[in-house]
């Protein structure tokens, strides 16, 4: 799993960055970019294995992650490279333990991104914000669960800390965050739960117990749906294994908004035994390749990337790349006239010194081409083509 610092350090620092932006708006043009590869406007549902616009067209999710920014560039100024870049959304993070924070400055943030035409995945990522190594700095948590206090938990989060979030407040905190943004047509999406574990004493897909993650999902989607019909639900089942789906799928009171989550990295990243070439084949279509295949609802790989200076990287990239546009061997169907399956890259900027180490180059402006030459294949086709 990735160790991400820089996520803690960017939550804390937001809100006196986001004075910054509003102290100097004339730097910022009004209109967004009319670039091809952005989503078109309105809420967007599921056909089959395609995320589709309001008029039935299908549509890619080219996303980006973000989690360090830059405090001397505005947030206007980095969505509108973003767009330029041939992203369309950004996928970005909120901690239970600080929601009322977090909301605040993803107002901000979604401020900027409309401005450049872009729009917002949030994600909880983790019950506590991260503070060092034994907690993996917020990156995953490390019970797997989705709840850090009662239950299955030893009222902890596996990392060092002191639980403070229940089963029961983690659906309202849910609630509470679809009661903010309800409405607005930025935000497209919730991803509800980041890198659940299937670990013993950690999440299990179906059976009802306290530790049924399928269950959460089922509570937490409807509960969000009964508040905004128009957002996305995307749900990532533990260690993205999606197999326990055939049996036991999902179904909401809301049809059309069901999208499942998978995470692929390289072995450097993942610790993932085989990550290249027919093995990584073999196993993405067993976890969740067969749902693209058969139809059955859209996949978003809700992070993917690495700094692409290795053989191993370049040897995933080359398997996963024609896999998830439908062109490789053995790989996905897509259908005819199908936009290829939905990815976020992690991660924007310059995070120098880790791995992935941002789509930046130090200047905070010019793309790395080894990282560009792999998210540029995989932007969304012109609408209608």
């Amino acid at each position: 799993m990735k160790t991400r610092q820089s996520l803690a350090r960017m939550l804390r620092a937001l809100p006196v960055l986001a004075g910054a932006v509003l102290a100097l708006p004339a730097l910022v043009e009004a209109a967004p970019p009319a670039l091809p590869t952005l989503l078109p406007a309105g809420p967007l549902s599921t056909k089959g294995n395609q995320i589709v616009d309001q008029h039935g067209r299908n549509v890619r999710l080219a996303c980006v992650g973000w989690n360090e920014v830059n405090s001397h560039i505005l947030f206007e100024i980095q969505t509108r490279l973003m767009a330029s870049h041939g992203f369309n959304c950004i996928r970005f993070s909120w901690v239970n333990a600080t929601m009322e924070e977090n909301l605040r400055q993803i107002d901000f943030i979604a401020k900027a991104a409309a401005s450049a035409g872009l729009r917002l995945i949030l994600d909880n990522h983790t019950n506590e914000p991260g503070h060092n190594d034994r907690d993996n700095w917020g990156a995953q948590q490390r019970n797997g669960l989705w709840y850090d206090k009662g239950g299955a938990s030893d009222g902890t989060d596996g990392g060092g800390n002191r639980g403070t979030t229940t089963d029961t407040k983690f659906i309202k905190d849910w609630e509470a965050v679809a009661r903010h943004f309800a409405g607005n047509q930025t935000i497209i999406g919730y991803d509800l739960r980041n890198e659940p574990l299937d670990l013993p004493g950690m999440s299990v897909w179906g059976g009802g117990s306290d530790r049924d993650i399928r269950l959460m999902y089922l509570r937490a989607g409807n509960v969000i749906l009964s508040v905004d019909p128009d957002k996305l639900i995307i749900v990532e089942p533990p260690n993205g294994d999606c197999r326990g789906v055939r049996n036991d799928p999902l179904t909401y009171d809301v049809p059309g908004k069901l999208v499942y989550s998978v995470h692929e990295y390289p072995a450097e990243i993942s610790g993932q035994k085989v990550d290249s070439g027919p093995g990584l084949i073999k196993r993405m279509n067993a976890f969740w390749g067969w749902m693209v295949n058969e139809n059955v609802a859209p996949v978003f790989v809700g992070e993917m990337g690495a700094s692409m200076s290795s053989p191993d990287s370049k040897a995933w990239a080359a398997t996963v790349v024609p896999y998830f546009n439908g062109t490789g061997p053995d790989g996905l169907k897509i259908g005819e006239g199908g936009q290829g399956v939905s990815t976020d890259w992690w991660a924007w900027g310059n995070l120098e010194g880790q791995n992935p180490n941002g789509t930046l180059e130090p200047d905070w402006k010019t793309p790395r081409p080894e990282q560009e030459a792999v998210y540029a294949k995989l932007r969304q086709r012109p609408l209608g083509e």
